[in-house]
């Protein structure tokens, strides 16, 4: 029964990751993951103990492909992945399972984990491309090569992408500025997100991810955009923008926003 409980939060954390992203609160990563370790070494050992008990032996059959799951849509996190995959490897052989069904299953688990990872990899290159994007705010790495762009207009830089001039008047969207680097000469993308549609939590934040509205990617490196909300003669809500200083203003409504990409994780905008 212990094994439950640690089964349906790693599902609903799974599941929760697929359609947000998990963004830790400011000086909160840290005890997550100590808890999040505590957890999960108390978990196991309960689990360990009952091993013999339907219960476990048909959870240790499950684990391994809720937490493949869990690898695909935080991929690289590993605060979020070591502990469930510990879990599920080790429960896997110390359940009393017979060891035909572990032989079958783990002989399948292991094709899906290696063929799918392998997967994940080439699909976010397909689709993905060789654009890197970084957002641009005050949290910008003061040490990378993006701010080094930008260091003479970075108090520009700030006022425009704070949350006073981003978000939308009703609290429902907000306006991101990112720098966008690739084999060309890269640019300067504008889009638009929901803002009104995270979930926020003790440790951690659950943000809206594939639903993004693109507003401009003609933008210059190093160059700060003017943007801002306002609205047109109908009374629609929307981005004016501007991509320099001597550029003339164009206006995009969010009157309608794309349809959620679930496949977002694999790259696919």
């Amino acid at each position: 029964m212990f094994g439950i409980v640690y089964f349906a939060v790693i599902a609903m954390l799974t599941y929760a990751t697929f359609l947000y992203d998990l963004e830790f609160a400011e000086g909160r990563e840290k005890s997550f993951f100590v808890v999040y370790v505590i957890a999960s070494i108390v978990f196991l050992l309960l689990m360990i103990l009952t091993r013999n008990e339907i219960v476990t032996r048909v959870l240790s059959v499950l684990w391994l492909p809720v937490v493949f799951f869990l690898i695909l849509f935080n991929m690289m996190d590993w605060i979020l992945i070591i502990p469930p995959f510990i879990v599920a490897a080790v429960i896997f052989f110390a359940a009393g399972t017979g060891s035909n069904v572990k032989v079958i299953m783990g002989t399948i688990y292991l094709l899906m984990y290696v063929l799918g990872i392998v997967a994940y990899f080439v699909l976010n290159v397909l689709f993905g491309g060789s654009s890197e994007e970084t957002l641009l705010n005050e949290n910008l790495d003061t040490t990378s090569s993006v701010y080094a762009l930008y260091r003479n207009d970075f108090q520009h830089l700030c006022d425009v992408t704070s949350d006073d001039n981003t978000i939308s008047p009703d609290g429902k969207y907000k306006i991101l500025v990112y720098d966008v680097k690739n084999n060309d000469v890269g640019g300067v993308k504008i889009a638009v997100v929901p803002y009104d549609q995270d979930i926020e939590l003790k440790f951690f934040t659950l943000k809206q991810k594939g639903v993004k509205k693109t507003i401009s990617t003609k933008g210059i490196r190093g160059t700060v955009p003017e943007v801002g909300w306002t609205t047109n003669e109908k009374g629609q809500l929307g981005v004016q923008f501007k991509l320099s200083s001597g550029s003339e203003p164009h206006f995009t409504s969010v009157l309608r926003m794309p349809d959620k990409q679930y496949l977002e994780f694999l790259g696919i905008e």
